[in-house]
């Protein structure tokens, strides 16, 4: 059975809307109800082990992508599953690796951006080329699994690594560092979702190439982006400490997910443009404005409304505000087929 957009080119507003209306509820039950101090140490992390699992479970453990309620228990897989892994993590980086105590938590998030472009990389750049050697989808999982721990070790970790965790710690480059990949994660969506149609349509001699070509574009507009987003945050609070000023850069980084999902599966988003070079042009003029729009809205008026608590503007609500919204639509999407969203097609 086919299925179209329940409303049309007017579906988009209804998915945000819920998505952004149950998103604040969680957000608000968590910094208000539970805590800020709650909220920091546990709701933060859990979202985003709760986001790589949910991506994980979106390319090593597939469901029948047709409308059905069914996919509901995959949240609960994801959930469940963040719990265990925080505290797992927590104890592997602590008392095995030797991380200090203070800085557990900054190697839980960079494992988790790490998560964030591993599981969804192969598929989304090399067509799953890749992993193609591996026939057991819950293996290539583990295995890519075992690829972020590599990463880890390298970028945080060792001594002689960029972080320098074990010896000589810094904070600077980890913030740098985790700026700018955030970047490169939202290049990796804009070819899993925004330019998907129009790569379609590119030659590349195989997928190792198509590949090469992708990820090496990915990591060198991620990090010029996340750059220039330097440069204006230095340009705005010259005072703030550098470690600061890429922390933001970082909470920048996620502004592009919500508009990247939501015009991206709950609308027509530009396709009445023929043209698929020119449509995918306009797609990313359009999120590039919603991203401005989107950060001067959360300045403008969540921030100075105090709904979230008072915060300076650099370290506030963006990164969770952002993913927590996203991620309800992307998940719904993943798990349950947009049922709510969709209509057999007449």
């Amino acid at each position: 059975m086919e299925y179209e957009l329940r409303w049309g080119k007017n579906t988009w507003f209804v998915a945000l809307l819920i998505a952004g209306l149950l998103g604040v509820f969680i957000l608000l039950s968590s910094y208000w109800g539970m805590g800020e101090a709650w909220h920091n140490m546990y709701y933060v992390p859990l979202l985003g082990y709760y986001v790589a699992l949910s991506i994980c479970q979106s390319h090593y453990f597939k469901v029948n992508p047709n409308p059905s309620w069914s996919g509901l228990a995959r949240q609960w897989v994801s959930i469940t599953g963040a719990v265990f892994i925080f505290y797992a993590h927590e104890w592997l980086m602590g008392d095995i690796i030797g991380i200090p105590r203070d800085l557990i938590m900054a190697g839980q998030f960079i494992f988790i951006v790490l998560a964030f472009f591993f599981f969804g990389m192969d598929d989304f750049m090399f067509n799953g080329q890749l992993s193609k050697w591996i026939k057991s989808d819950a293996i290539k999982a583990v295995f890519w699994y075992a690829v972020v721990w590599v990463f880890w070790i390298v970028l945080f970790a060792a001594s002689w690594g960029l972080s320098a965790a074990l010896d000589g710690f810094s904070d600077v480059r980890f913030f740098w560092f985790l700026a700018s990949f955030q970047w490169v994660i939202m290049m990796q969506m804009m070819v899993a979702i925004t330019w998907r149609d129009y790569l379609d349509t590119v030659k590349f001699k195989d997928n190792y190439d198509r590949g090469i070509k992708l990820l090496t574009s990915a990591i060198l507009a991620g990090f010029v982006i996340a750059y220039m987003c330097y440069v204006i945050v230095n340009f705005l609070g010259p005072e703030i400490s550098e470690a600061d000023k890429w922390h933001h850069v970082l909470y920048m980084g996620t502004y592009p997910l919500i508009p990247i999902i939501i015009f991206g599966i709950f609308s027509k988003h530009f396709n009445h443009v023929k043209d698929i070079y020119l449509r995918a042009q306009y797609r990313t003029l359009w999120i590039a404005v919603l991203v401005v729009i989107g950060w001067v809205m959360f300045r403008v008026i969540i921030e100075p409304s105090g709904i979230f608590g008072d915060h300076p503007w650099w370290h506030h609500f963006d990164l969770v505000f952002n993913f927590t919204i996203s991620i309800i639509a992307l998940s719904h999407h993943w798990f349950c087929g947009r049922i709510g969203f969709l209509k057999p097609k007449a």
